[in-house]
């Protein structure tokens, strides 16, 4: 995939968007566990009174917005995601999600994008995790547009939300906002259907061009808004397929294959499906993040040849 790197990074599309918002309502209120970013920059300058910086105390973070957010406040929370999520999922669920207020709760680095720094930076598990707690919506943005989309849909909620927020470059993959307030965004014909989230979306168009050579037919479907997911959406254009593939760069346990398989279940349909994800270990190994998609068995080249195989197999 190649990237076009005089274009805004995602997370700059991301901080740009809450700061138009900031400016037009002072209620906007933005809350870091001493955690920076360069795309973070012009809010703190711009926005200073809107703007505060809690120290390493992520627990006590997510109380002060839920205080705020008791007083009419619009708060943001932000900090990397297994310690805003992980070390502080009990505070989330006690004082954002029992009382249901809206705290948009902010993961920097979304799966494996600390690559290098191990697995306590590396976020595998947090959608299995987040999607349990009641009340909250998540959000799984792919590139710019879906980024900043994702700002305007956590500010409007009066539930709490939880984004799943990536790093670094992507391309625009040119969804149209109708689309994808939808919960998703479909690519649709008969055949192999190929379900995704974040980052693993751009991988697809590659995938797809290889079975394409060798006579499989796909669709395609992005979730974006992981829950609520769009379940009567997603059967109606399921059943259209002859099976079904998710792949995602998280726990295979809990994450959208699992969804997937539920929708496929409770709605009695006769259709193969099949997983690809991160399987249930630890890597004690570190490199880039597509190195380490690789020990995953998450790389395009294995996901090729893998699901090109399953699909033969399957017709067997």
């Amino acid at each position: 995939m190649k990237i076009n790197r005089d274009q805004t990074d995602i997370m700059t599309a991301f901080f740009s968007e809450l700061e138009k918002l900031g400016k037009k309502d002072k209620n906007v209120l933005f809350l870091t566990a001493d955690h920076g970013a360069w795309a973070l920059a012009k809010f703190k300058k711009n926005l200073k009174n809107q703007y505060m910086n809690i120290g390493i105390s992520e627990q006590n973070m997510v109380s002060v917005a839920a205080g705020m957010a008791l007083n009419k406040k619009k708060v943001f929370i932000f900090t990397i995601t297994p310690f805003i999520t992980q070390r502080c999922l009990e505070q989330i669920k006690v004082d954002i999600c029992f009382p249901n207020l809206p705290v948009t709760i902010i993961g920097n680095g979304s799966s494996l994008t600390y690559a290098y720094h191990g697995t306590s930076h590396q976020a595998i598990e947090d959608v299995a995790m987040m999607k349990s707690l009641p009340n909250l919506k998540i959000i799984n943005p792919a590139d710019n547009e879906s980024s900043k989309l994702s700002v305007n849909l956590a500010y409007k909620s009066n539930q709490p939300v939880y984004i799943k927020l990536d790093k670094g470059f992507f391309k625009d993959l040119n969804f149209k906002t109708k689309k994808l307030s939808e919960g998703l965004i479909e690519n649709q014909r008969d055949g192999v259907c190929i379900i995704t989230t974040g980052s693993m979306v751009h991988e697809v168009d590659e995938i797809k061009k290889y079975l394409k050579k060798n006579k499989v037919k796909t669709s395609s479907i992005y979730i974006y808004l992981i829950k609520p997911v769009n379940k009567k959406k997603i059967v109606d254009l399921i059943k259209k397929n002859s099976a079904i593939v998710t792949i995602e760069e998280q726990h295979i346990d809990g994450g959208i294959g699992s969804q997937i398989c539920e929708i496929v279940a409770e709605n009695n349909l006769d259709i193969p499906v099949k997983r690809f994800g991160i399987k249930d270990f630890y890597s004690q190994r570190y490199g880039d993040r597509n190195w380490l998609r690789k020990v995953y068995n998450l790389d395009t080249e294995y996901l090729k040849k893998n699901i090109l195989h399953w699909v033969k197999k399957s017709k067997k």
